[in-house]
């Protein structure tokens, strides 16, 4: 809309998705090692939730009359911005998830209300953006027209500083109860970020979920990046309104998810529940290819059946929103027995960075399959048989077999909530005699 080329907006998102990847581990350990006057968490949130807003809108607010370089240099440095301040806020906000409670099943209801505010939150941002463009995103009868994005980067940076504040301001009472640097051991503790980046892959338990869960987001955004194909291409679906729907009934579905898996998970160990998750939305994901489209069993004319098992999917892919996060939690206790040190903020920037690495390979992995192997012809409404078929491979079986193998990977996850009680009662005997030294010295 503003005149830059596509393959420099292309190495501005390649530089700042980079960039995000690395810097979230980053700022998870100087969250982990930092004496803050507000707190390791709370302290970084409070710079990061200040300046998202801001540099939001600025990213969607260059001057004008910028020179083809003056954009680009515009839009890499607003990327970078916006990415460092977001993890700034992020990560400590995850790691100050994790640390509200030493609960086995408590941690998985907070991230499952976590998982549900971020669904709802997703949603909403999506449905009301169009208020911005009345006339369609192109700008309508009144031509290439960018004021609304301005507008929008302007009521989405308020609000994300807005709830970034509440969830500050709403959690302020539990500082005095949260972990220190000052209740750290540190006798074995990693003394720097690459060393931190390195024995959080040691961890026995974090290593399979790690991998777990990159692999399992890499699935599912290549199968939401494939959607309008999908839809356009394979189901021959051209009416706006149906795509709406097809993206609601997914969150509509996954809402419904989250409140199953955090009521599930007081009586099945979430290993088990996420194998079984992960396991049955990789089967799903692959009956849009076996059931649906041109001489398969459901053809393209069941479009109601194609919303329902839209939602079904997001129903069993809410696990991703529910359990990882308070697996990790559960990670940091054995972690903590080894090192001597709560490194909630390192794991779960290790966590985001997984999802970014995952996020990054299914653009490339996605753009260069929907060219190179479905042999699609850019700009043509019409494709040939095979090309229309190897659409539907890629959006359902490619993702579906993704899912399957991360569904496997967690199997090496050993943690269960009887070794997570011995570990918090091994810790609480060590802080206990700690203490003990302490008074005696």
């Amino acid at each position: 809309m503003l005149g830059l080329p596509g393959w420099l907006f292309g190495l501005a998102s390649a530089i700042a998705m980079l960039w995000d990847a690395v810097n979230d581990p980053y700022f998870g350990y100087l969250s982990d090692n930092s004496r803050l006057r507000w707190g390791r968490r709370h302290s970084f949130m409070f710079i990061g939730a200040m300046t998202m807003g801001v540099s939001f809108w600025l990213y969607f607010r260059p001057p004008h009359g910028l020179s083809t370089w003056q954009l680009f240099g515009w839009l890499l440095f607003t990327s970078l911005l916006v990415r460092t301040v977001t993890s700034i806020y992020a990560v400590p906000y995850y790691a100050l998830g994790a640390e509200l409670s030493r609960d086995y099943h408590e941690r998985t209801s907070i991230s499952g209300m976590r998982g549900a505010c971020g669904l709802i939150g997703t949603l909403a941002t999506v449905l009301f953006s169009f208020v911005f463009f009345p006339e369609g995103f192109s700008g309508g009868a009144t031509g290439l027209d960018s004021s609304g994005y301005s507008a929008m980067g302007l009521t989405f940076g308020l609000a994300m500083t807005l709830f970034g504040l509440i969830a500050i301001a709403g959690t302020l009472s539990c500082r005095p109860y949260l972990p220190s640097l000052d209740d750290d051991v540190g006798s074995s503790a990693p003394k720097n970020f690459f060393a931190s980046f390195i024995a959080s892959l040691r961890i026995p338990s974090f290593r399979p979920l790690f991998f777990s869960f990159s692999i399992f987001f890499l699935g599912t955004v290549i199968n939401a990046i494939l959607a309008l194909h999908f839809l356009t291409i394979y189901m021959n679906i051209t009416l706006n309104t149906f795509m709406r729907e097809f993206l609601v009934a997914f969150f509509i579905g996954a809402l419904v998810g989250v409140g199953f898996w955090i009521g599930v998970s007081k009586k099945v160990e979430k290993r088990r529940l996420y194998f079984i998750g992960s396991l049955i939305t990789g089967i799903i994901m692959s009956g849009a290819f076996f059931l649906f489209g041109e001489g398969h069993p459901l053809g393209t004319d069941n479009l109601r059946l194609l919303l329902i098992g839209h939602g079904i999917a997001g129903f069993f892919a809410s696990v991703l929103w529910v359990l990882p996060s308070s697996m990790v939690a559960d990670v940091a206790d054995e972690d903590e027995l080894a090192t001597g040190q709560r490194r909630e903020g390192s794991l779960f920037g290790m966590f985001q960075f997984g999802e970014k690495i995952a996020t990054g390979l299914s653009l490339i992995v996605a753009g260069f399959l929907v060219d190179w192997f479905a042999g699609l012809v850019p700009g043509q409404i019409e494709q040939s048989a095979e090309t229309i078929r190897r659409i539907g491979m890629l959006y359902s079986l490619l993702p579906a077999a993704l899912v399957v193998v991360a569904a496997f990977l967690i199997l090496g996850y050993s943690l269960n909530q009887k070794e997570v009680l011995a570990i918090q009662a091994n810790l609480a005997s060590e802080h206990e005699a700690r203490i003990v030294r302490r008074e005696h010295v």
